[in-house]
């Protein structure tokens, strides 16, 4: 028996051009998380978060074919974060880098996730997002993470990243570069750039 109330139970709203994101993203996330709906046009974005009320939005940063700047999902990113009540967002794209990821941030990301994504992490993330949403929801401010460590710069995280891929890989570029995400291009470009 479904029982019915007046608030809506949270939920995830998944835009992504690609249908296989779609049916991976419900399969793990239902059971585990929350309800989950997926649109593949970014035109239909703002009416469905306006239906929906979504807690958390999973939003891809490319669609059409060729794309991989990120440009048009960061127009819809800040475009959802300006709204009165955002969804908490988190970024999902196979084209990531350091670059991407740090503008989808300072456009009002929760986090960044590389698609094909960890299963442990993207159910963490959903989970942590939809805290988030609550809190927001319920006047209270979110928590801030506790950090582990001191906070260092960015170059510096990234240095550390590298050299942690590079350890575990044991030298091995190609999967150095697919642990961090990166083409083994881009990977050249950060050992050149921190004298690795």
């Amino acid at each position: 028996m479904r029982v019915v109330s007046d608030t809506p139970s949270p939920s995830i709203l998944l835009l992504d051009d690609d249908p296989d994101v779609g049916i991976a993203a419900q399969l793990l996330l239902q059971r585990r998380v929350a309800p989950v709906v997926c649109l593949r046009r970014p035109a239909e974005l703002f009416a469905a978060l306006d239906r929906l009320q979504p807690a958390v939005l999973l939003l891809d940063l490319n669609f059409g074919p060729g794309r991989t700047d990120g440009a048009q999902g960061l127009r819809l990113l800040a475009d959802v974060c300006g709204r009165t009540t955002p969804p908490v967002v988190v970024v999902l794209t196979a084209y990531a880098d350091i670059d991407l990821a740090v503008q989808a941030i300072k456009r009002g990301a929760f986090d960044f996730i590389t698609k094909p994504w960890d299963n442990v992490r993207l159910i963490a993330t959903c989970t942590e997002a939809l805290q988030r949403s609550q809190a927001t929801r319920d006047g209270q401010p979110a928590p801030p993470p506790k950090p582990t460590e001191p906070l260092r710069p960015l170059a510096e995280q990234e240095r550390a990243a590298v050299v942690a891929a590079m350890a575990e890989a044991q030298g091995n570029l190609s999967a150095a570069a697919r642990a961090l995400g990166l083409s083994r291009a881009a990977l050249y470009r950060r050992l050149e750039r921190y004298g690795l």
